[in-house]
């Protein structure tokens, strides 16, 4: 999942904005910014994941937001930025086995991304507050869960029709098969 988490978070992004701007439920931002969309149903997921865990911890994310950034007031932050905090934020706190470096990356490149090469300075700097106070202040790579990867269950091969064709020795079909094959006729003993 690692490779697409990266579009799991741009979908969780467009979801959390739409749910800022219209106050629509995590349930309506997934349907309306989602589940439709061209993704892997392991990003679909994690970005609902993302919603779902934002919706179930908002006060308490946006609490630890505000608090890092007292020069500011929170709801007047650019929009995009608000809601890649809020992302990350749920990430430092609520997903125990995302490196924290990862997630700080992350934003601030979505960030330079969706919004302003400032924006990506600026998120940077409340994540390293954010980062300090959080379950991952002393991130320990070697005690963090490791995500269960969930294969999905191979299908099975199509079983292969081979034709049982008999090859007469000496005729030309062997001698060509022999020539562009390196084929050699087995010869059996029919009774």
């Amino acid at each position: 999942m690692a490779k697409s988490r990266r579009r799991a978070r741009e979908l969780a992004l467009r979801a959390l904005y739409e749910m800022d701007i219209t106050g629509v439920s995590a349930a309506e931002a997934y349907r309306d910014t989602i589940h439709e969309h061209e993704a892997h149903f392991e990003q679909r997921n994690y970005a609902e994941q993302v919603l779902r865990g934002y919706q179930d911890n908002a006060q308490q994310i946006d609490t630890i937001l505000a608090d890092r950034i007292p020069d500011y007031d929170f709801k007047r932050i650019a929009t995009v930025d608000r809601n890649v905090l809020r992302l990350a934020t749920y990430e430092l706190y609520f997903e125990p086995a995302i490196p924290p470096a990862v997630t700080i990356n992350e934003a601030v490149d979505i960030a330079k991304k969706y919004s302003t090469a400032e924006s990506g300075k600026f998120v940077n700097g409340v994540l390293g507050k954010v980062v300090n106070d959080s379950p991952k202040a002393n991130w320990d790579p070697k005690s963090a869960p490791v995500e269960a990867v969930e294969e999905p269950p191979a299908e099975p091969e199509p079983e292969m029709e081979i034709e049982e064709r008999f090859i007469e020795e000496g005729s030309d079909e062997e001698k060509s098969l022999a020539r562009i094959a390196g084929w050699k006729l087995r010869t059996e003993d029919v009774d």
